[in-house]
Order: C-alpha cells, then structure tokens, then sequence
C-alpha cells in the first residue's frame, strides 16, 4: 500500500503536499474508498479516498508499526562522480540509514559548491522521501549538509568506522565491531572511486574512527556503502 509523509501546519490541521496529491490522483489513479497509509511525525494511519476532485479523504485507523532500527545511523559519504549518488542515497535509505552526510574529500573528482548547494539538496531531499515512503519508513532520513573533511568532527558518535582498503584490520574484527552496535549512533565514512587519502585516514583515526576492512576485493565506492550498511542493518535490526 503507498505510503505518504504528511505534516500539520500552524492551525494543526493534516497537510498533504500537492505532489503527492498529484500522485494519489493522477499517478495511482486512486478511486473513491480506495486506501493509502499516512505517516504523521511517525504515527501511521490507514486513510480512505473520499473525493479525488476536490481531493479529500478520511482517517480509518492509527495502524501500530515500526520498520526502524534499533539505533542510528549516519553515512558520510565522499562525494562520488557521475549520478551514483543518486543511486547511494536511495538504497542508503532502503537499507536503514538516519542520517546521510555527503563529503568534499581530497578525492572526490565532483565536487558540490555553494552555488549548486541548494538545488542538489533538494533533489537528494525528493529521493529520500520517495525511498522512505517505498520502503514503508516510520521515519524520514535527513541530508542537511555538504562538508569538508575536516568537519567530520562536527558529528560525534557511539562508534565510528571508515572503510579503508589498506587496513590490517579483518572482517573477523568487523564483527566484533558490529555485534555492539545496536541501540548505537554509529557513523560510517566511506570514500569516493579513488578512495580516501593517508592524510584523512589519520585525521578520522584522531578522532577515534577505527579502520574497517569490507573483505578481500576492491569495491566500488557505491557498492561499499551497500555492503556495510547490510551489515549494519543486519546487526541493529534485530
């Protein structure tokens, strides 16, 4: 059943935003008595189509769920080329994230400036809304901000990890790591195609971020980002 986040304006009504009024509409082609679920400020209601032009409905029932897991987590993500950060946002999303915090590294060949700032966090904004409403999200991730490096320090957490190729570290010492993690903050930095320098490796280490090894072979940046928050989800979601 499609699911849609709603919000109260300042008289406390319920408001649906005229997007996904549209889609209702237009896109499901939803009939009168036909159901959606709303999600207000993580409550989940059962709602019923009462009149698609003017658009009305009715609250059926406040539904009991959660699909969140049992902590949080934040990706910071250094910023890969091409449209592949579409696609890590998303599934990032999907897989259980709270919070993704997108990264300007040494080596990231794309770079967000102040001048494109604003439209790409809104684009990223309209991802993560879709994604959560998919995959039936009691809550909405957030992506607020673009950083340098340097600004990592800005968000503290239980546990901190980066995934670095060059560790000695094994994923026998990843499990460790993991098994603790639930009811955790637990941020995880994961590098652009040309991976992160020496020089943040150790900055993120000052800062008490333990190396991570993500197995034998060389990932793909996108596919490191899945890779270890399966992992996480597969550990706090139980």
């Amino acid at each position: 059943m499609q699911r849609y986040f709603a919000s109260k304006n300042s008289k406390h009504e319920i408001i649906i935003a005229n997007d996904d009024i549209f889609h209702i509409t237009k896109v499901m082609r939803m009939k009168k008595g036909d159901c959606f679920e709303l999600n207000l400020d993580g409550d989940i209601y059962l709602c019923s189509v009462k009149e698609t032009s003017p658009f009305s409905y009715e609250i059926l029932e406040k539904k009991e769920e959660n699909h969140e897991i049992h902590g949080y987590i934040r990706l910071l993500y250094c910023i890969p080329k091409g449209e592949k950060i579409d696609l890590v946002i998303q599934k990032a999303v999907e897989l259980g994230a709270n919070e993704i915090v997108l990264i300007n590294s040494e080596r990231s060949i794309a770079k967000i400036t102040d001048e494109n700032k604003e439209k790409k966090l809104l684009r990223f904004s309209k991802i993560i809304k879709e994604a959560a409403e998919q995959s039936k999200r009691t809550i909405l991730p957030i992506l607020k901000d673009v950083i340098s490096f340097k600004n990592i320090k800005d968000y503290p957490a239980d546990l901190s990890l980066i995934a670095y190729e060059n560790t000695k570290m094994t994923l026998d010492d990843l499990e460790i790591e993991l098994k603790n993690s639930a009811n955790k903050t637990v941020n995880v930095i994961v590098g652009a195609e040309g991976g992160l320098s020496k020089d943040e490796v150790n900055y993120a280490i000052s800062l008490n971020y333990k190396e991570i090894s993500l197995g034998k072979r060389i990932l793909r940046s996108e596919t490191a980002c899945f890779y270890i928050l399966s992992l996480l989800s597969f550990y706090m979601d139980r």
